[in-house]
């Protein structure tokens, strides 16, 4: 993977033609089919949701990025503040409404991307957390129109992001099979976000939220895994705050089968109030990601450890673990709305 970064840094001052930016050709190889990317550090460790710099409004700042929101989020920051629009509701993934207000970024900049204005959610209350001296102020969702038609490549056991657009004729049909190499594992992409695993021999489909720090799966899956209500109720309690607090218990997961790759035994949190499960970080953190969206196609990479950054425990949607009651942990960024 460190070759491949190698070859994205190549081309990574080719801006992508989203929002105001232009596109440039550049030369390439005969076998580069990479008409764009950007390249971008992860400016947390590799137990951290990915977060990224970005500019908004002339501060610098930083945001969370998953491919499961479809809206961009984000609170006030000191001097960073955003106008209150309309009241506009929005519902986390366990049904919990939050109130948010409509909202308008002037400009957001990511590394050479100048996307110009931006339509936002406003959540209440100030940003908390800052990373790298840059405060922390929401969410970059991927799946919100801005993003439509461009790849993302995640990987965090480098502690690299990038933006990718491909070329589309016929020479580069298979260009992200070449990107990612004869060891990488191919599932077919949904929606933006949603793809098909194989657990205990059933298929379930599962979205990805690399924001999550672990696999999260509704309880009604125990069946499924061969797992007892008493089994689950029996594990260790960890909460995790969307819009409210969602009570979960976390158990043991192996041979979930993502086209062929195997992540290994996973800590998963099985949760009563959620109908859809997803694939968390702690799947990312064990393999580079290529979400190929114009393909419909998702790559997994084994790939070890080879960041060097500390763990700041930073998510949107935040969990903790208690051993017998209910806890909540204060200082939290507000209620993440998917």
């Amino acid at each position: 993977m460190r070759v491949l970064f190698v070859r994205l840094m190549g081309v990574c001052l080719v801006v992508l033609s989203i929002g105001k930016a232009s596109t440039q050709e550049t030369q390439k190889s005969s076998d580069d089919c990479i008409k764009a990317a950007v390249v971008l550090p992860l400016l947390g460790g590799p137990g951290d949701a990915p977060i990224i710099p970005v500019k908004v409004n002339g501060v610098d700042a930083a945001m969370y990025v998953s491919p499961m929101f479809g809206r961009v989020m984000v609170h006030d920051a000191g001097k960073l503040w955003f106008p209150r629009g309309a009241e506009m509701p929005l519902k986390a993934q366990n049904g919990a409404v939050t109130l948010t207000s409509r909202t308008l970024l002037d400009d957001v900049q990511i590394g050479p991307m100048d996307l110009g204005e931006m339509a936002a959610n406003l959540l209440d209350g100030q940003a908390e957390h800052r990373v790298d001296g840059r405060p922390l102020i929401g969410m970059l969702g991927l799946g919100s129109d801005v993003f439509s038609g461009t790849d993302v490549l995640f990987d965090i056991p480098n502690g690299k992001l990038a933006f990718l657009k491909f070329r589309t004729d016929k020479a580069c049909k298979d260009a992200a099979h070449r990107l990612m190499g004869a060891q990488a594992h191919v599932v077919e992409l949904r929606r933006g976000a949603l793809i098909a695993v194989r657990a205990n021999s059933t298929s379930q489909d599962m979205v990805l939220d690399p924001d999550l720090s672990e696999t999260v799966l509704p309880t009604s899956w125990a069946d499924a895994l061969s797992l007892t209500s008493d089994d689950i109720r029996h594990e260790q309690i960890v909460t995790t705050r969307y819009v409210g607090i969602s009570v979960g218990h976390q158990s043991v997961l192996n041979g979930l089968d993502i086209g062929g790759y195997t992540p290994g035994s996973l800590n998963v949190l099985f949760q009563s109030d959620i109908s859809t499960a997803a694939l968390g970080g702690d799947v990312f953190r064990k393999a580079a990601v290529l979400l190929n969206r114009h393909a419909g196609q998702a790559f997994f990479l084994p790939e070890p450890d080879n960041t060097s950054r500390p763990t700041l425990h930073f998510h949107f949607d935040e969990n903790h673990a208690g051993r017998t009651a209910v806890t909540q942990r204060t200082g939290q960024i507000e209620a993440g709305v998917k």
